[in-house]
């Protein structure tokens, strides 16, 4: 009887074991990346400023008042940036653990030098973050300021925080906030991350992808079979 007891136990605690893994497993997805960068002071400026949103419309781009300091340059994922001290756009990608390289666009007097933000909303920079999906996956991203999600294109210069079409994510993501997490998931293809950072440090914007391992869905598939034969065995 504790033998089968034990049985049941490990058959149980396995299949939530995989359960677990299915969940966390990362998959590294993401082909290539660009990021262009927009930088300026905004005096005057609140928390619904558009220049103080993670949208295409904070930028010059779309008619918004943040004008380009980096223009579209070669980037390599991972996202994991946290400017707790710096402030600088190459402080910004220096705060990557390792260190990443700052774009090699970011080459005059405002992007080396401006400050990344400032309290108030003061000062303001936009990222975009321009990357290739080769799988589903859920996209993840921890951001201290807003956020925006497109398929690279469809961006248009209609978008306020109040109605944004195209957006992937809740427009509340764009908009200045404390630290949270954003989440969709998404299919294979090219999208613009659009990140603003706002309002003085700290600058916290980390992205991370998830999707199943092939190995771990078979595995999960035999012992929740094992699982169902045990309970009809129990029933009978």
């Amino acid at each position: 009887m504790k033998l089968k007891l034990m049985k049941r136990l490990l058959l149980a605690s396995t299949v939530l074991g995989l359960v677990g893994t299915i969940c966390t497993a990362k998959a590294d997805v993401i082909t290539s990346a660009t990021v262009t960068i927009w930088n300026a002071a905004t005096p005057g400026a609140t928390s619904s400023s558009i220049s103080q949103q993670g949208l295409p419309t904070a930028v010059g781009l779309f008619g918004g008042p943040l004008p380009l300091v980096a223009g579209s340059t070669p980037f390599v994922f991972p996202i994991n940036y946290n400017d707790t001290a710096l402030n600088t756009i190459p402080g910004f990608f220096a705060s990557d653990s390792p260190a990443a390289p700052t774009p090699a666009t970011c080459t005059s007097a405002a992007c080396l030098t401006n400050p990344l933000s400032l309290g108030g909303f003061a000062q303001a920079t936009v990222f975009r973050f321009t990357f290739t999906e080769t799988t589903a996956e859920t996209f993840s991203a921890i951001h201290d300021d807003g956020i925006s999600l497109f398929l690279a294109g469809t961006e248009t210069s209609t978008c306020t925080i109040a109605s944004c079409p195209g957006d992937l994510l809740p427009t509340s993501a764009a908009q200045p906030t404390t630290a949270e997490t954003s989440s969709v998931t998404i299919g294979p293809g090219t999208y613009d991350l659009w990140y603003a950072e706002v309002n003085g440090l700290p600058g916290v914007l980390q992205a991370t992808s998830t999707v199943p391992e092939p190995a771990s869905m078979v595995l999960l598939g035999t012992g929740l079979a094992g699982l169902a034969g045990m309970i009809r065995r129990r029933m009978k």
